[in-house]
C-alpha cells in the first residue's frame, strides 16, 4: 500500500471540495505501483500513521501555499527519519530543504523562495494577484518543459535526457540540500531533481504526475520509483 500525503486545507478534504487533482494523483500512483494508496491530510500525518499502516512507498503532493508551519511538524519527522521509500513532488520537494533548515516546532515563518523577478521588457507571462503569494513580479514556470538528466539513476531508466514534465510553480529550492545529490536541472531551475544519498528519498520540483499526451515521460518516472521501492523490500528480505 502507497501513502499520499495531500497538501490541502483539512476541511476541504474532509468536505465536498476534494477536487479532481487529488483523486488523479492517487489513481496515477496505483496504476504505477499497482497497489492501493491511502490519502492523508498532511495535518494528520506522523511517524505514527507510518508505523500503524506500514506502506510500501509514501509520495507527498506538491501545495499552493504553505499553510502554517507547524502543521508541517510530522511530515519534516517522517521526511528526516523514514527509511520507507519516499517520494516529494514540487512544494513537498522544496519541504524537504525546509525540513533541515528550519525547527517547524518554534517557527511559524517558513516559505519557499520564488524563483527570480522578470523585468518590465522580459517576453514572459505575468500572473496578476489574487492568492497569498503575489507572483505578479515573478517568473512562473507553467506548462510542459525540458528537464535535464545531469546524473545517472535507475529512476530514469528509459527516459530520455532532456524529459518533457509538467512544472507549475514560481518557488525553488536555492541551495543543495545537506545529504542529497542533484539529478536533474531545467533551464529555468537548476534544482529540478534530487536525491538523498544514503535513502529511498527523491524530490522533484515539476510533477511526473501530471504527465498528458503526448508528453508522459512523468508516468515512467513513477513506474520506476515503484520498481525501486519494490526491489528496496526485496533487498530488505535478503
Amino acid at each position: 500500500m502507497y501513502i499520499l500525503v495531500t497538501f490541502q486545507d483539512v476541511r476541504d478534504y474532509y468536505g465536498h471540495n476534494n477536487g479532481p487533482s487529488r483523486g488523479q494523483v492517487k489513481a496515477r500512483l496505483e496504476k504505477a505501483s499497482g497497489e492501493r494508496c491511502l490519502m492523508v491530510p498532511y495535518q494528520e500525518f506522523d511517524m505514527s500513521v507510518v508505523e500503524e499502516f506500514h506502506p510500501s512507498a509514501m509520495a507527498f503532493s506538491g501545495f499552493a501555499e504553505p499553510g502554517e508551519a507547524k502543521g508541517f511538524i510530522g511530515v519534516a519527522e517522517v521526511l528526516k527519519k523514514s527509511e520507507i521509500p519516499m517520494i516529494c513532488f514540487c512544494g513537498s520537494h522544496q519541504l524537504i530543504d525546509g525540513c533541515l533548515t528550519y525547527d517547524f516546532g518554534k517557527s511559524s515563518d517558513w516559505k519557499p523562495e520564488p524563483m527570480r523577478k522578470i523585468g518590465p521588457d522580459e517576453e514572459y507571462p505575468r500572473f496578476a494577484k489574487g492568492d497569498p503569494y503575489d507572483r505578479s513580479e515573478y517568473f512562473v514556470a507553467s506548462g510542459f518543459f525540458p528537464i535535464r538528466q545531469v546524473k545517472a539513476d535507475p529512476i530514469f531508466e528509459g527516459i530520455p535526457s532532456p524529459m518533457i514534465m509538467k512544472c507549475a510553480h514560481y518557488c525553488e529550492i536555492k541551495n543543495m540540500p545537506a545529504g542529497f545529490e542533484l539529478l536533474a536541472s531545467g533551464g529555468h531551475c537548476r534544482i529540478e531533481m534530487i536525491k538523498h544519498s544514503s535513502r529511498v528519498l527523491y524530490g522533484t520540483q515539476f510533477h511526473p504526475e501530471g504527465y498528458d499526451e503526448p508528453w508522459t515521460h512523468g508516468k515512467k518516472l513513477l513506474e520506476n520509483f515503484a520498481a525501486i521501492a519494490r526491489n528496496y523490500w526485496k533487498e530488505k528480505k535478503r
